[in-house]
């Protein structure tokens, strides 16, 4: 009987030490902006926040000290320009097989980052050669798609004005907001293995009675380091919240 308890102890202890030597290693790129607003910082801004934000929770294996400032979206750009130069070359050989055996008529693989979904494949050339540079079996990656003002669910700047007991009213509202597509990436194999939007908005609204003026309808920069701090504590909680996510990343303290 003793021998057999020393043998399930001796199991039990062997799978808890693989399961913490198995643990995963994630590395996270800084976001990557598909706005107009590329000349702004914010998808920059907005992964050191992401990132400090995730350290501090002490659930992920980061195997870097910071986002690594390495963007997907130009990488597949300039990959892409390489298959399409090539292509090119290959047509006016009149070898049109390359074209339909490149890949890019496989709706397994994602034509960009920004619109990758759950189960496509992002460029394995790309994504290994990154997670092996830094060690990494996940990547973090997310890409701001929407970023300005409006209250992101269509309508943008309101007023409204008119007369309510005997006293003119105005009432002019605005806001500030981002949304981010999240994902995480098996870096071996360049699959998107979970994805998420995550947004968050500020608001602020000046009103007018009579004479009386309450508020104000100007964005400023603390409204906005506010809403960006929003979204980063969004995004984490959906990281370290979402079950698949955190089967993936987290590590098993």
């Amino acid at each position: 009987m003793k021998t057999f308890f020393a043998i399930v102890v001796t199991l039990i202890i062997c799978a808890t030490s693989t399961a913490f030597a198995e643990e995963s290693t994630c590395i996270m790129l800084k976001f990557s902006n598909d706005t107009r607003y590329k000349n702004v910082d914010s998808a920059a801004v907005l992964s050191e926040l992401v990132f400090e934000k995730l350290l501090a929770t002490g659930k992920v294996n980061f195997n870097e000290t910071k986002p690594i400032d390495q963007d997907m979206e130009i990488l597949l750009y300039d990959e892409k320009m390489r298959d399409v130069n090539n292509l090119q070359k290959s047509i006016a050989q009149g070898n049109f097989n390359a074209l339909f055996e490149s890949g890019n008529f496989d709706s397994k693989h994602a034509q960009s980052v920004a619109t990758a979904q759950v189960g496509q494949i992002v460029s394995p050339s790309i994504t290994s050669a990154i997670g092996n540079a830094h060690g990494a079996q996940y990547l973090i990656q997310g890409t701001v798609i929407n970023l300005g003002q409006g209250n992101f669910s269509g309508n943008f700047d309101t007023t409204t004005s008119g007369s309510r007991g005997g006293f003119y009213f105005y009432r002019k509202e605005a806001a500030v907001g981002v949304t981010v597509a999240l994902r995480i990436i098996r870096a071996e194999t360049g699959e998107v293995v979970w994805a998420k939007d995550v947004s968050a908005q500020k608001k602020t609204a000046l009103t007018q009675v009579g004479m009386f003026m309450v508020g104000t309808a100007k964005i400023s920069t603390d409204m906005y380091s506010e809403m960006m701090d929003t979204a980063a504590t969004k995004i984490v909680d959906a990281l370290v919240s979402d079950p698949d996510a955190h089967r993936l990343i987290m590590t098993a303290r």
